[in-house]
Order: C-alpha cells, then structure tokens, then sequence
C-alpha cells in the first residue's frame, strides 16, 4: 500500500447556505446535516429561549446537550448566543427550552465538486492500493 496526500482545495470555505431565521421547537431534531464539503457553521440565536445543540446521532434534551446558546433580551435584537465551529462536519441537533425558539443557521462549504476530506492537509492521508 502506498500513502497519497494531494492537495485539491486547501482554502477557505467558498459557499455558504443562505441566511434565514429557523424555528426550534422543544422537541429534540436535526438543525444540520452531516456534510462531508462543510467547512465550518454557525448558529446565532434570535430568540427568547435558550437553544441547546449536541454534535453527533445523540438529540439534545433539556437536560443534556453540548452547548447552550442564551436568549436574546428582545427577538432579533443580536444579543442570543452565537456558535461557532471550523471542523465538525457531523450532524448538529437542537432543542428550545420552550416552544417558539428561534435561530440563524448558516453552513459554510468547500464548494467544490472534487474536494475530498482525506486529501485535506490537516486530516490523515488517503491509503490507495
């Protein structure tokens, strides 16, 4: 076997999904999918609740999760909490403390038809043969 590495797009995300608010409601879903291209995410809450997000198949409960974004002082008004992340590529779940939560969800990609993650520098290499 022989270890390859190439280096087909090693700059910064190229696409991002277009904003728009998301509800969230007290019952645990999915807010992101696992994407392979995703370069990076970010969730910005806009509401009046607390947003919980777990990273992984495990779904937040009220009780359980990864990360809690707080509540704005008034929707919409950019004081809720703000997630940021550069390298999870797996799926993102997410939960409101109360009915009516509310947040932004954008992804940022690689944009490419060719990139793939095991020839990214910063992962181990590809094995062929």
């Amino acid at each position: 076997m022989q270890l390859v590495r190439s280096l087909s797009e090693p700059g910064p995300a190229q696409g991002s999904t277009e904003p728009s608010q998301t509800s969230i409601s007290d019952t645990a879903g999915v807010i992101l999918y696992k994407n392979a291209k995703r370069k990076g995410f970010s969730v910005q809450n806009t509401g009046l609740t607390i947003i919980k997000l777990t990273f992984g198949a495990t779904l937040p409960t009220q009780s359980v999760y990864h990360v809690a974004l707080k509540g704005c002082s008034v929707a919409d008004d950019g004081t809720g909490g703000y997630y940021v992340d550069d390298c999870w590529i797996g799926p993102v779940g997410g939960i409101s403390s109360a009915a009516g939560g509310t947040c932004v969800v954008t992804e940022f990609s690689a944009n490419s038809p060719d990139w793939d993650l095991n020839a990214d520098w910063g992962l181990p290499a590809k094995l062929v043969g």
